[in-house]
């Protein structure tokens, strides 16, 4: 796992309403760009959160076609006494026996809004300075002298990039036009004239500095990076650009530890008794568990884009696997052929309306649990191919006897489902639980549930939706509406 970005930003003074203010922005990011219905092969998203949890965290996973690695972005909100910590780092994980290069992409541009909008939501200082997004311009004497004094103090975790302007030549900025992909990683000043220049150079003490020069300072002022573009051809400028940048991203994903989370709190079933000898003192005990945790979260997210480049591929092979003429939907139906003929030729059959579909489908998947809402509403269905809707509750039917079996858990009925080569998706939108949650609902066992999950098909009028619950307690299936696409967040209000 290599780390390609670490940004962590810790606020002091703080309490449970700037870290609420937090875990919204966070919550409005994530509906924002990663809808929950609309998540590709590939993508998973996970979250920690609960009332008595100072740890906020979110992992979201993606496989990306054609990629050599797995992308793991990990955003966690923690409050620990009274010091509030944004943490948002991405890992790559390689998926590929090849040795090749690898460049990390740059950082993408809904992460740099992310963290924009974290620091206005709740502001954070570095050295006394606050941590902004803008360039800050220097056209005095004494603001040169300020730009110094800032590079020079002690406490500084962040590097300082100080781009002279050449006011002679009258050229465009090249880096100080706002921190950009570097919001949160770097203070960004921007020296305008000659007079800011001198009260800079004299207190800093730097030497061969002039007009045209970036000069890029760590913290714990280390040897700095400067560049002089009087220097640079024309055509190499943007790629100077870029390089200042990667450096940046790169240093800090090398150099940014990420922070030490409590582990989640304890439920009373969680709690064992030791011995009263083997008991450890609250310390050490604490210290372990802290890094216990570590350690399997960095499992999970190893396994989590394991799983994740997994389901990418499952999803390309099914896709192959439809434009060579639906070789594997006829091999499903000629075993449904063989189970209903009982004896005859075995041979591809059409079958001619949702009705015998269903009947074909309640004789042949005992594993599966028919609501009487199902077959209302599927018997009522018209337009889509029986035969597709046979052959998508025939595969459902092999997945639910493998979930009522034990073979896989609730959280591998995905990636089940699509080794079987069905489009599943776990839950519905947010504006559809919120506004048309009764579209939802069925009656099971003397209670009101909520099927969310659901199986997708076709589109316009060969369009066709299966919603399921999943009954953890019984282990059953429940096919509670196959029709058309339910009222959503496309829908008209």
């Amino acid at each position: 796992m290599i780390t390609t970005y670490a940004l962590s930003l810790a606020t002091r003074d703080c309490g449970n309403s700037q870290r609420m203010a937090l875990i919204d922005v966070v919550d409005d990011w994530l509906v924002a760009n990663y809808p929950i219905d609309s998540y590709g092969p590939g993508t998973t998203v996970r979250t920690r959160h609960s009332s008595d949890d100072p740890v906020f965290r979110l992992t979201i996973t993606e496989s990306a076609p054609g990629s050599t690695h797995v992308e793991t972005l990990t955003i966690s909100v923690v409050l620990l006494e009274t010091v509030l910590t944004f943490d948002v780092r991405i890992v790559s994980t390689p998926s590929t026996a090849k040795v090749v290069p690898y460049t990390p992409p740059l950082l993408p541009p809904r992460v740099v809004q992310l963290v924009r909008t974290a620091l206005r939501a709740v502001p954070s200082e570095d050295a006394n300075r606050y941590i902004t997004d803008a360039a800050t311009l220097v056209d005095t004497e004494l603001g040169g002298q300020e730009v110094a004094a800032f590079i020079l103090a002690p406490g500084r975790r962040l590097p300082a990039i100080v781009e002279i302007i050449d006011y002679e030549r009258r050229t465009q900025p090249l880096v100080a036009i706002g921190a950009g992909p570097l919001v949160g990683l770097a203070h960004v000043f921007q020296i305008t004239s000659a007079a800011a220049l001198k009260g800079f150079t004299e207190l800093a003490g730097y030497s061969l500095i002039g007009p045209g020069c970036i000069i890029v300072q760590w913290a714990g002022n280390s040897e700095p990076d400067i560049t002089r573009r009087r220097e640079l051809p024309a055509a190499y400028e943007m790629r100077e650009q870029h390089r200042i940048i990667r450096l940046v991203i790169d240093t800090a994903a090398r150099s940014v530890a990420a922070p030490r989370m409590p582990p989640p709190p304890r439920r009373d079933f969680d709690i064992i008794d030791l011995p009263v000898r083997e008991q450890p003192d609250e310390e050490t005990e604490s210290e372990e568990q802290a890094l216990h945790i570590e350690q399997l979260e960095a499992s999970v997210d190893e396994l989590e884009a394991a799983l994740a480049d997994a389901d990418r591929l499952l999803s390309e092979q099914r896709t192959q696997l439809e434009r060579k003429g639906g070789q594997l939907d006829e091999l499903i139906l000629r075993n449904v052929s063989l189970e209903t003929q009982a004896g005859h030729t075995a041979q591809v059959r059409a079958v001619p309306s949702m009705t015998e579909a269903l009947r074909l489908a309640r004789l042949h998947c005992p594993f599966l649990v028919f609501h009487d809402r199902a077959i209302e509403s599927g018997e009522g269905l018209e337009g889509p191919e029986p035969v597709s809707v046979l052959q998508d509750l025939v595969r459902l039917n092999e997945v639910a006897r493998a979930w009522m079996s034990g073979e896989i858990t609730g959280t591998s009925i995905k990636l089940a489902c699509r080794q079987m080569g069905l489009d599943f998706v776990p839950a519905i939108s947010v504006t559809a639980r919120q506004k048309y949650e009764e579209d939802y609902l069925i009656d099971w066992r003397g209670h009101t549930v909520r099927a969310e999950a659901h199986l997708r098909r076709g589109r316009k009028t060969h369009l066709v939706r299966i919603h399921l619950y999943f009954d953890d307690e019984t282990q059953q299936v429940v096919v509670a509406y196959i029709g058309r696409h339910l009222r959503d967040k496309g829908s008209a209000s």
